[in-house]
């Protein structure tokens, strides 16, 4: 991408990331490691490490959209318009999707067996589907920086 990007901004971007992608570990262990009896205590530890990761992905989210990195790209790229605006639509739908989870999570009581595990099974896919916008979001930049080095 061209200078007018904040180097601090993609710095502290990746350090997002990386926090975001331990959290997502931690999560996965959690789900993993889930209890027959007494699962409580657990299931309280699951929605508040959801409610972390979550947290972490409206940080990044708003990081990116104060910083305007996708703005940069769109001016500078008018032809990546229809995929800059589809990451947008995808941020907006994965934090209703990670709303409703913290929602039920908070609701799931211990003796709802096939609950909690509908809730692990939907924060697994949705660690899945927010890797994915990542994935779809990273090639969009890879792609703009190639042009601005005139690699395409």
């Amino acid at each position: 991408m061209s200078a007018n990007v904040d180097e601090q901004l993609g710095l502290r971007l990746q350090e997002e990331h990386k926090t975001l992608l331990q959290f997502s570990q931690t999560l996965r262990e959690h789900i993993a490691s889930q209890p027959g009896e007494g699962i409580a205590p657990w299931l309280q530890e699951l929605s508040a490490a959801f409610d972390r990761l979550f947290a972490q992905i409206q940080r990044c989210f708003e990081m990116k959209s104060k910083g305007g990195y996708l703005e940069t790209i769109l001016k500078e790229h008018p032809t990546l318009a229809r995929q800059v605006e589809s990451i947008r639509n995808e941020q907006g739908q994965l934090l209703r999707m990670g709303e409703g989870i913290r929602r039920d999570l908070t609701d799931t009581r211990p003796e709802d067996r096939v609950l909690v595990a509908d809730a692990c099974a939907r924060v697994q896919r949705f660690m899945a589907i927010v890797a994915q916008h990542e994935q779809r979001e990273n090639m969009i930049v890879m792609f703009a920086f190639n042009q601005d080095l005139g690699a395409y």
